[in-house]
């Protein structure tokens, strides 16, 4: 059984869940797509909320959430007009919701600003609350005061009015009983059970169920195959009626529900009983909530609607649901709740199901999918330098299935970008209304998929950028207008794959990149020389730089100078890069790219004086003889059928000297000379970026399980992570965005002479 604690924390999971539901939804009606559907979606959800909460006893969530829900439901019936300030003000009411679901009754009593925030907004409610004053002109403050001190009232009201002990003048209690199935084997008659309740009161109607009875091949007379349903009227007490079950109770399944039961019991009811593929009036029936009686009258109302409805030309097809509320059989919730059980039974058992799983236990069956590659690889080993054929074989077959394996458990922490991209639908139109601003989001690609560490890291360099793209590139109204653009802005966010990465494409139509004052501004902090001739891209990427700023005033949104540089380290460190395309007076694009995963990845394994890298096999273009092509003199550049291609030498870059033991014999020294003399030549490339590099070995493709670096080589440039091969050695996964970079910086700065990173670190 689900713990309290376990329980509370679905609750709160799923109330976020239903709160980013009903932001969506507020969204929605903001575009002006203001429909029926949607209005019962954001009631469902405030419903579902205001329950649950109750469920805790979380009060607080619970009074604010009924008021809100009134108003709805209000809209819901069309008393009230869904405008433009009364949507303004529900956005604020669901923000408040969010932030009464972040706090305990305790913290809430404790917080006197969050309960300031809620009587406020309780306050906005009143002319939209049924709660509102009337033509007494009732002063506001006394109006806001009854609505706040009415909450529990109505609460409570709310709940007496879906009693369901007003069917009769009598007390009626339900009782769903399942006998045991050797009840009959063990002595106990059924029969008198049902008897000795007859003498407690009088038994309105019993219900016998026969889902469980076999085919005659299968029949145990020995066997109770019965279960039943009984509406009994009596005024006896709890315990009299429990005492009836006393022998048969421990092994057997026995729900009394009470006269004082309310709608939320018979819902419980009908989600614990076992049968399947019952009509909606069979279920109600067992429920006692509704008689047989009740259910052919409803019938034949439905029966004559539809004939008469044909008569004249209307659709007569009135649901059973729809006949049974109007005729006030059963309260719409139970109808409600028993279409919601019939639609469930009615399902195909073909359709897919989700569960919910702790992300920790995701995150270690990927840590032991990778521990389970790193041990293939090396029973893979084992069985080359065994040389037996079968073995190989076997091995080659078990590598299949691990990869099988992998890419399953991958897929199961991959996420579509597309939840994370709805979000800034809420940061568009406030900062955008903030600014005065005309702002439309526009998103595509929001199914594309990518790991979730990555997603969750990808909020705050998003963040950054859409804030800036509104603040400093999208122009106000009237600049629009006089630059003959449309009033209103577009700002697009964009996901898709390329080369075997993910891209997040981020563009405005503003004004652009004002490079001139980036340049101005940069000479101007000591950032760059002024006689310094940089490229666009160059002159791009200043605006990463620590404390950079081109605003003239500080505004709530930008102008100190701290955010992008965030922004780029955040994306380098999930071993992505940003390209920049700016042209002024028509927008800007920023480019994210990203590996597919963090976890597992495809890649080449190379030395270089006998240390091991991998190097990302979807960056690589191809491996050459690098002796067969000439160094470019004075520069670390080699010139491939007619294109400038820049490489760095892993030797140098890293500092790395040979790990060759003996230096005695002139062999010795010969074999350690070579080993120096680079020969092989990996060309890579990310985004439109190339670059080479050189190693002294290619060993070929391998899967391979990334670790994080410890805080110690943090500093450490070039190096993304580090992964343990088959044999047990340590080998160091390259970070191609970082070397390219940095190769293409030595050879813009026409030298060979590269500064190693080791060095760079101390």
């Amino acid at each position: 059984m689900m713990s309290l604690d376990a329980a509370l924390q679905t609750f709160y999971v799923e109330a976020q869940e239903h709160l980013e539901s009903m932001e969506n939804a507020f969204l929605q009606m903001d575009d002006g797509d203001i429909t029926k559907d949607i209005l019962n979606d954001i009631f469902r959800s405030a419903h579902t909320i205001k329950g649950s909460a109750g469920i805790f006893g979380l009060d607080h969530i619970v009074n604010f959430t009924h008021v809100v829900e009134n108003v709805l439901d209000r809209a819901r019936e069309n008393e009230i007009t869904l405008g433009k300030s009364l949507l303004d003000i529900l956005f604020s009411c669901r923000d408040h919701m969010q932030s009464l679901v972040g706090v305990t009754l305790e913290e809430f009593q404790q917080q006197d600003e969050l309960q300031k925030v809620g009587i406020t907004l309780l306050q906005t409610l009143i002319p939209w609350s049924n709660e509102a004053p009337s033509d007494n002109e009732e002063s506001v403050d006394e109006a806001a005061g009854n609505v706040q001190n009415s909450v529990s009232d109505m609460a409570n009201v709310a709940e007496s009015t879906e009693e369901l002990s007003d069917k009769t003048n009598g007390k009626y209690w339900h009782i769903s009983l399942r006998l045991s199935a050797d009840c009959l084997r063990n002595g106990m008659d059924p029969l008198s059970f049902i008897k000795f309740l007859a003498s407690l009161g009088e038994i309105k109607h019993i219900e016998s169920i026969t889902d469980n009875f076999p085919q005659a091949a299968d029949f145990d007379a020995e066997n109770l195959y019965f279960a039943y349903e009984i509406a009994l009227q009596s005024e006896a007490d709890l315990e009299t009626i429990e005492n009836t079950f006393m022998f048969v109770q421990d092994d057997s399944s026995i729900e009394i529900l009470p006269p004082s039961a309310k709608i939320e019991d018979y819902l419980a009811l009908i989600d614990k009983l076992p049968e399947e593929n019952r009509r909606l009036g069979e279920i109600l029936v067992k429920c006692g909530s509704l008689t047989k009686q009740s259910l052919e009258q409803a019938l034949m109302v439905q029966t004559r609607d539809s004939i008469i409805g044909d008569k004249q030309g209307e659709n007569g097809n009135k649901k059973l649901g729809e006949v049974l509320t109007e005729h006030h059989k059963v309260p719409e919730q139970v109808i409600n709740a028993a279409l919601s059980k019939q639609q469930k039974n009615q399902k195909t058992n073909t359709e897919g199901k989700q569960i919910r799983i702790d992300a920790s236990r995701l995150d270690l069956l990927i840590n032991l999918i990778g521990e389970l590659v790193i041990n293939q690889q090396r029973i893979e080993l084992l069985s080359k330098n065994s040389k037996n054929p079968a073995l190989i074989e076997a091995v080659d077959d078990f590598d299949d299935f691990t990869n099988q394996i992998r890419d399953a458990a991958l897929s199961l922490r991959m996420v579509a970008i597309g939840g994370t991209f709805q979000r800034f639908k809420r940061l568009v139109r406030d900062t955008a209304k903030e600014l005065g601003k005309e702002i439309e989001l526009i998103i595509e690609g929001g199914d594309t998929e990518l790991d979730r560490l990555m997603v969750e890291k990808l909020g705050d360099p998003l963040t950054h950028i859409i804030r800036n793209a509104m603040d400093h590139g999208l122009e106000s109204v009237e600049d629009r207008n006089a630059a003959g653009k449309p009033s209103k802005g577009q700002l697009k966010l964009a996901a898709y794959h390329e080369a075997g990465h993910i891209v997040i494409a981020i563009s405005d139509d503003g004004n652009g990149i004002n490079k001139a004052r980036v340049k101005a501004k940069a000479i101007e902090k000591g950032i760059i020389n002024a006689d310094m001739q940089l490229t666009d891209n160059e002159l791009n990427h200043l605006i990463f730089h620590p404390g950079f700023s081109t605003a003239e005033t500080v505004t709530n949104l930008s102008g100190r100078g701290v955010g992008m540089d965030v922004v780029k380290r955040n994306v380098e460190a999930l071993q992505g890069n940003i390209e920049i395309k700016s042209i002024e007076g028509q927008g800007s694009l920023f480019k994210i790219r990203l590996p597919l995963t963090l976890a597992i990845i495809d890649g080449f394994h190379v030395e270089a004086q006998n240390t091991h890298f991998i190097i990302p096999q979807a960056t690589i273009i191809e491996c050459i003889d690098l002796d067969n092509h000439q160094d470019v003199k004075g520069r670390h550049c080699i010139n491939l059928r007619g294109d400038m291609i820049p490489y760095l030498n892993m030797s140098e870059i890293f500092n790395l000297s040979s790990t060759t033991k003996t230096f005695d014999s002139e062999k010795n020294t010969n074999e350690n000379k070579q080993q120096k003399v680079r020969n092989e030549l990996v060309i890579v490339q990310f985004g439109g970026d190339r670059a080479g590099i050189a190693v002294d070995k290619l060993n070929g493709e391998i899967q391979t399980v990334v670790k994080p670096l410890g805080p110690i080589f943090k500093a450490l440039k070039g190096i993304g992570g580090s992964s343990l091969l088959g044999n047990g050695e340590i080998a160091f996964i390259l970070d191609i965005p970082q070397l390219i970079g940095l190769a293409i910086g030595s050879e813009v700065a026409g030298t060979s002479e590269i500064t190693s990173i080791s060095k760079e670190v101390d």
